[in-house]
């Protein structure tokens, strides 16, 4: 994140002199900003929690706040410098962006130079791709619209290998500072400053609480939902009046206090995160309105070695995240604790050296107009030739033959049309045509949508005799009653109640339900924290539901009933079970690290010597669960389904086909071309004979 703004200062601290004009009513300080080295430590804070939050993972700290913390003190240097110019008549516009820009682009350049690189290296032709969209977006400071429009969610295991993730912050910031002084200006001239600053401090928020329960995955990256963050740190630019100094050390003390409690405590995965947001916000207000001489100011935060990591935060936040990125691309998994700590020491080195050689000499240049013209053209570059690999007009060096049949592979999904075809409103199934009058309507998320190869090769090939398929799926969404997402926002509940209609249309007379089951209950086999939680419905409080949760048997016995209903009602009912998973299955895991640096590039991509993946351990970590559901079925007079029994011999099942190419897309999810041919399952319930 950028320093915002502040006064240029040598990395070592200025006199206590200097800290105590700092600490002067705002009025007082109209034409003369004073530099406050406690607010370059606390830049040190908020760019080491985010470091640590992203390098040790396990840790389960909500160091994510740094970017909460960043945003304050953004918002209260930039206006700090609009209402010093105003008040003395010297600011403009024109001045105000030249200098964004010269302080922002140059070290952006570097980094978005250094992905390029790094991509071209070692990045397959999808995945360069996809770097190429991320940076025609990232150029032009629209990150957080691009990863907004991807869908996905900020805490999403799946965006880790997405080097330029991080930057949807500094989208955020450069849109609040294209409109921001233009705001000032006015509500200077109307006299109505404070006014304007709770107003939009009371907006923001009220626009972000919303967001975050109806649909958080948008209102993550959004500017309208983090402005009151940015004007927290205003209003403290524009409060007339000082304060004693016993109460600036109580603020300092809390203000600290308070942001260690939320990274030691705080659970992203059970909370929403506006909660921790607006605590952070409130702990960095406190320590900004504590003054420089306040004791942890002035000791901790305005210390030397906190200064210096302060001055190179800005870089160092750009650094971190494409370098564990790139480390887990290379490696095919996130890296070991040793590993991240040595990639911090070079993102520490790199920060050192873009601050030092790239970004203080263009920032503090002579060369005027001519230097902003060049980081200008440098955005426009990189945002046309980030579109242009985007579309695979730039080939990456890993490309060929050899890499297109391994990507093909990799990208074999059979399901037609949008992964998720639900919507807060409407649930339109996707149906395709068999030669029978009779309907199997399938409920579930993308863990039944893999099997749509199989369905179709049955409905083919039996024209007279298959059933038709009827396909209701919702993402992130296990089909079981009254339950709604933590993390995705969906109106899980609503769409159960919509397939069970479905259900009981007079055509449909079989029903199967399958899904990713774990994944909302226990989590994935061998992957931590990686639960997509649930709640039930009717609890405000939004607690994840656990296997052994009393909301959990409410949930099942709910869901037994309408099996049982079902089965009454003369339909056929089926409950497909979990496929195997592992880590084991996921491409990316199975080509050698060297494969992605080394210069000799192999002519195929065949894996040969066949690999089959012992399923015992991940059916014991389902079990509990499996359990359940096969005894649900057992009482009802439902069906069953083990996909193991087709998908794999015994407990051997086979992570590579007889091409070399892997049978899973990633960690769970079958190839196309697996499912068509393995999950014979699938035949006895298009085929079956109706029930009487």
């Amino acid at each position: 994140m950028p320093d915002s703004g502040s006064p240029v200062m040598p990395l070592p601290t200025r006199s206590i002199a200097a800290a105590r004009a700092a600490t002067r009513p705002a009025r007082a300080r109209d034409t003369a900003l004073t530099y406050r080295p406690d607010i370059d430590g606390l830049r040190a804070v908020a760019v080491g929690l985010v470091v640590v939050y992203h390098a040790f993972p396990r840790l389960r700290t909500a160091g994510f706040i740094g970017v909460d913390i960043f945003f304050v003190i953004s918002g209260y240097l930039i206006t700090q410098i609009i209402l010093s110019g105003l008040h003395s008549g010297t600011f403009s516009l024109g001045a105000f962006y030249r200098r964004r820009v010269r302080r922002i682009v140059p070290a952006l350049l570097v980094i978005l130079g250094a992905c390029c690189l790094l991509g071209w290296l070692t990045l397959f032709s999808g995945e360069l791709r996809r770097l190429g969209r991320s940076i025609s977006w990232c150029a032009p400071f629209l990150a957080n619209m691009f990863f907004a429009r991807m869908g996905n969610g900020y805490f999403d295991r799946d965006l880790e290998p997405t080097p330029l993730l991080h930057l949807w912050s500094l989208g955020v910031e450069e849109q609040f500072y294209f409109a921001w002084p233009v705001l000032m200006m006015v509500v200077v001239q109307q006299g109505v400053t404070m006014r304007a600053l709770f107003a939009v401090i009371a907006a923001s928020l009220a626009i972000s609480i919303w967001g975050i329960w109806h649909a958080p995955l948008q209102y993550f990256y959004l500017p309208s939902s983090r402005a009151w963050e940015l004007a927290v740190g205003a209003l403290l630019a524009a409060w007339p009046a000082g304060k004693p100094r016993s109460a600036a050390a109580a603020a300092s003390l809390a203000g600290t206090l308070l942001i260690a409690a939320i990274v030691v405590f705080f659970d992203a995965a059970r909370t929403p995160s506006v909660i921790a947001s607006a605590l952070a916000t409130a702990g960095a207000a406190l320590l900004i309105c504590a003054g420089p001489l306040a004791p942890v100011n002035r000791q901790f935060l305005g210390s030397p070695p906190m200064m210096f990591v302060g001055r190179i935060s800005y870089p160092l936040y750009l650094w971190h995240w494409p370098l564990f990125s790139f480390a887990r691309i290379i490696l095919g998994h996130a890296p070991d604790p040793a590993l991240a700590g040595c990639l911090i020491l070079i993102a520490c080195a790199a920060a050192y050296a873009t601050y030092r050689w790239v970004e203080a000499p263009i920032r503090h240049s002579k060369g005027g107009r001519r230097s902003l013209a060049g980081l200008l053209v440098g955005l426009a570059i990189f945002t046309l030739a980030g579109a242009a690999a985007g579309t695979g007009a730039i080939p990456g060096r890993l490309s060929g033959l050899a890499f297109t049949a391994w990507e093909q592979a990799i990208g074999d999904w059979g399901f037609p049309g949008p992964a998720d075809l639900g919507g807060q409103a409407a649930f339109p199934p996707l149906m395709a045509a068999g030669g029978a009058d009779r309907k199997v309507l399938f409920i579930g998320d993308s863990h039944i949508q893999q099997y749509w190869p199989r369905v179709t090769r049955v409905i083919d090939t039996h024209t007279d005799a298959a059933r038709s398929a009827i396909f209701a799926t919702y993402l992130g969404c296990p089909p079981l009653p009254g339950i709604n997402s933590v993390e995705r926002g969906r109106n899980c509940a609503g769409f159960f109640d919509y397939a069970m209609h479905q259900a009981y249309r007079p055509d449909v007379d079989t029903v199967v339900f399958g899904a990713f089951w774990e994944k909302y209950l226990l989590g994935e086999y061998l992957i931590a924290n990686s639960a997509a939680h649930v709640y039930r419905a009717q609890d405000d409080a939004r607690a994840p539901l656990q296997l052994d949760s009393p909301g959990t048997q409410i949930m099942f016995d709910q869901f037994e009933t309408i099996v049982a209903r079902l089965v009454a009602s003369g339909r056929r009912v089926f409950i497909v079970l979990s496929n195997p998973t592992s880590p084991a299955f996921d491409p990316i895991n199975m080509l050698p690290s060297e494969l992605r640096l080394s210069p000799h590039l192999p002519p195929s991509l065949a894996l040969t010597g066949g690999r089959r993946i012992d399923a015992a351990p991940f059916e014991s970590f389902v079990a509990p669960l499996t359990t359940r559901l096969r005894a649900i079925a057992a009482r009802t007079g439902a069906i069953a389904i083990d996909p193991r029994s087709t998908l794999c011999d015994a407990m051997h099942c086979p992570a590579v086909g007889a091409d070399g190419m892997p049978l899973y897309i990633d960690s769970n999810h079958l190839r196309a071309r697996f499912a068509r041919e393995r999950a014979a399952f699938v035949d006895q319930i298009l085929l079956g004979a109706p029930t009487q």
